[in-house]
């Protein structure tokens, strides 16, 4: 027969990793067979039995039967003790944090057994953090992860681990945070992970990296209504973030009104608040904050006043309690939640008629976001986190646009310069060497190569999902980062532009349409180029014909047709985008989402005219490069007919060497020139990639290469085409390249045809050769020729000179 203590264990352990039903059931078996000596044994029977009644009926309940063990431990004081760990742990899963924080300190660790004393350590350590204690959770977290290894407390010492990384979040260290929770994840034991998954998304949503927390939370299979709750509730505040409100708020009524069933409150709060955020309204908005306010609900509270802020009149009596609250927001060490404080108080300064104050308040906003992605080297986790800034971007740049006439130009230039210089290119640095990637891109083509031979396998194909996801997550933990990032005030702009004889274009998306503030050949000036969902149809449209001229040949019985529509929709185009910026000076474009894929070199309005597509414009005038006597290296990749004979003609215009890897490639030559087939990956474009003998190679294995080379040319399809997302940030592999430092890439933004390419790049090739900036070379080359109007000059000039000795022995 199984003796109680024995059951008591097991079910500790069932409760530990979640499995609720089956611990009811060894509690219950405990009990029967405790007897007359087994009085402390009973009353932690009875401790544990509380934990299933809150899964099961709430904390009321719960709480009763806490205190009641309490009562009746007056002659066992570590027995009250633990009762006290439990009354804690029971407020804090209840949302009441500072009365369980209070709970908790109440206890005396050193009356404690070690068992006991573990679950103190975890459940203070995890309150702490919630309540921004965070040098008292990080000591709390270690001492439980230490003991807990001293037990072979497995369960406890994943959770302490993973509440760590949990702390660094609340810190501000995303990717240590993202490092210590894949480390717990990388324990070996037996436990339910919907509550580590949880967690882990809420993590994934403050960086930004929205659809990989859905994707985690579409994991999750939660089997109590309290942690279902918590589920919803972030899929609420992830549709929310996507933009899609309606859904949003409804989410997170119907989650709140389970929470409120189960007599949990501030559980209620929290998903009120984002249905708050979804659907303003201002009765709503006053009933909540007075409730949070009751409950000194620090979390609700402020974000509740600053909804409530932006539909109270000036001359309201709460109106200044409401703005400091929302000042209080502001100052909130989670980035999401200051971002919201300071556009809600820069509304509030711009409704009062005080624009340099709301301008003060969103350059703060700026500041924010911008520190906040500069924490890592991660393109991904820099373009999400600009999720966060997308309100204070709009705000910022509608303030811009109602500037004095003669100022607007530049002061538009200068706020879309601003929100987009996350990614701009930065100074050239070293990257440290991680094993960790190595390691995840080799798996990743080891098991490519498997889904390859096999295409019907779900085995392989689910294989590569998840090395792709292993990949990405490595790549998220680098922190070797530049501070450095440069926006050029509008003077040095201006006299850039003058210098240089170009026309600068800047794209400025304003509500539902699109302009783009202009510099250089005549006055400056603010031009509507049209709707934006007109744009990105043309433009959509053009690169539909692009790809299917590619694949059509000059024999096919449709070429003819292809050849119409192309010609059609390029010219429809062109009269929308390029028309308005008409001349004969080079022209430069920094473009937004809707002019992102423009084959602008196919334009009619374009032909022959020297294009180049920069980030920023402080990046063009900045990351221009003049190369003396260049190295030059070019490689090819497999299944590409004319590829070598690509190579060999780049080898014969700049006595190049042929490279067997692209990594070494770009470590030892300054001009690189890539034949090989390319995809650009629109869900997730950082696995965009280039097919070549080494196998496949993609975007974030770039992120960590070495770099010498300052020039790089893909030949191959579409590789030039960026994703955008939420404010302004692109990604791709060329994207990449540009991020990285590199100063100019020639790519298409569409399949190009294998006899186009190689023509086309020849020369290219020749006119860099002879001395001619990458635009203008790439202009002569692809004039006539609209197919090849798909290769775009992306970054900054970039121009070849030459010593007499190497022209001679080039010639």
């Amino acid at each position: 027969m199984t003796s109680p203590t024995e059951l008591y264990e097991q079910a500790r352990a069932a409760l530990a990793e979640q499995r609720t039903d089956a611990a009811d059931l060894l509690l219950r078996r405990a009990l029967a067979v405790c007897g007359p000596s087994d009085a402390e044994t009973r009353l932690r029977v009875r401790l544990s039995s509380s934990w299933v009644t809150f899964e099961r009926s709430g904390p009321a309940a719960a709480l009763a039967e806490v205190r009641a063990v309490a009562a009746d431990a007056a002659l066992l004081p570590h027995v009250a003790a633990a009762a006290g760990v439990q009354e804690g742990i029971v407020l804090a899963r209840s949302g009441e944090l500072d009365a369980a924080l209070a709970a908790l300190d109440r206890v005396d660790p050193d009356s404690l057994p070690p068992p006991d004393r573990v679950r103190l350590f975890l459940n203070r350590g995890t309150l702490a953090s919630e309540l921004r204690r965070l040098d008292a959770a990080v000591t709390d977290l270690r001492a439980c992860a230490e003991l807990a290894g001293e037990l072979g407390a497995m369960p406890l010492l994943f959770m302490a681990r993973h509440n760590l990384g949990w702390v660094l979040f609340v810190r501000g260290q995303l990717p240590e945070a993202l490092a210590a929770m894949r480390e717990a994840d990388a324990i070996d034991v037996d436990l339910d992970r919907n509550t580590a998954r949880l967690d882990r998304a809420r993590v994934l949503l403050e960086a930004g990296l929205v659809d990989e927390a859905r994707s985690l939370l579409a994991d999750m299979a939660p089997a109590d209504p309290q942690l279902g709750g918590e589920r919803d509730l972030e899929l609420a505040r992830a549709l929310l973030l996507l933009g899609r409100p309606t859904e949003a708020a409804r989410l997170a009524r119907r989650a709140a009104d389970g929470f409120a069933r189960r007599g949990e409150p501030a559980w209620a709060r929290r998903c009120l608040l984002v249905a708050l955020q979804a659907e303003p309204q201002h009765d709503a908005a006053g009933a909540l904050l007075v409730k949070a306010r009751r409950a000194r609900d620090r979390w609700v509270a402020p974000q509740a006043a600053a909804v409530l802020l932006s539909l109270t009149p000036s001359g309201d009596p709460t109106h200044e309690s409401l703005a400091e609250a929302t000042r209080t927001l502001a100052r909130s060490p989670v980035v999401s939640r200051r971002l919201a404080g300071l556009v809600a108080l820069a509304r509030e300064s711009d409704r009062q008629g005080d624009l340099p104050r709301a301008r003060r308040q969103l350059r703060s906003a700026y500041s924010t976001l911008l520190r906040a992605q500069l924490g890592t080297s991660s393109l991904d986790l820099r373009a999400a986190v600009a999720l966060h800034g997308v309100q204070a971007a709009d705000l910022d740049i509608a303030l811009a646009a109602r500037a004095a006439p003669g100022r607007r130009v530049a002061t538009l230039i200068d706020a879309t310069e601003r929100w987009r210089a996350a990614l701009r290119p930065t100074p050239r640095m070293e990257p440290d060497e991680d094993p960790r990637v190595a390691e995840a891109a080799a798996e990743l083509r080891r098991v490519r190569a498997a889904a390859n031979a096999d295409p019907s396998s779900a085995a392989c194909e689910r294989a590569v999902v998840d090395a792709e996801r292993e990949l990405q997550s490595v790549t998220w933990l680098a922190t070797d980062v530049p501070a450095a990032v440069l926006t050029l005030p509008i003077a040095r702009l201006r006299r850039a532009v003058r210098e240089n004889g170009v026309t600068l274009a800047v794209a400025v998306p304003m509500a539902d349409e699109l302009w783009v503030a202009v510099l250089g050949q005549g006055p400056e000036r603010l031009v509507r180029l049209g709707g934006r969902t007109e744009i990105t149809a043309l433009a959509g449209a053009a690169l539909t014909d692009l790809t299917a001229r590619a694949r059509v040949g000059s024999a096919h019985p449709l070429a003819a047709t292809v050849d119409a529509s192309l010609a059609a929709r390029l010219g429809a185009l062109s009269e929308v985008v390029a028309r308005p910026l008409s001349g004969a000076s080079p022209l430069v474009v920094v473009p937004s989402r809707e002019l992102a894929g423009v084959p602008w070199l196919a334009l009619p309005d374009l032909a022959g005219r020297s294009v180049t597509v920069a980030p920023t414009a402080s990046s063009w005038a900045t990351c221009g490069r003049q190369v003396a006597d260049p190295v030059v290296t070019a490689l090819s990749g497999p299944d590409l007919p004319l590829a070598d004979a690509e190579v060999a003609a780049v080898e014969v215009t700049w006595g190049a060497e042929r490279a067997s890897r692209v990594d070494e490639a770009l470590a030892r030559a300054d001009l690189v020139h890539v034949a090989a087939h390319g995809l650009h990956r629109p869900d997730s474009p950082l696995f965009s990639s280039l097919r070549l003998t080494e196998g496949t190679v993609v975007a974030h294995e770039l992120e960590r290469v070495r770099l010498r080379a300052s020039h790089i040319v893909l030949s191959a399809c579409e590789v030039g085409r960026t994703t955008h997302r939420p404010g302004e940030q692109p990604l791709g592999l060329t994207a990449t390249l540009l991020a990285r430092g590199v100063a100019c890439v020639v790519a298409p933004v569409s399949p190009i045809a294998d006899a186009t390419a190689a023509a086309t790049m020849a020369r290219y090739h020749d006119g860099l050769a002879r001395g001619l900036d990458a635009a203008a070379a790439l202009a002569a080359a692809t004039v006539g020729t609209p197919a090849a109007g798909a290769y775009t000059c992306f970054g900054a000039p970039w121009r070849a000179t030459w010593s007499i000795n190497r022209a001679a022995a080039v010639s």
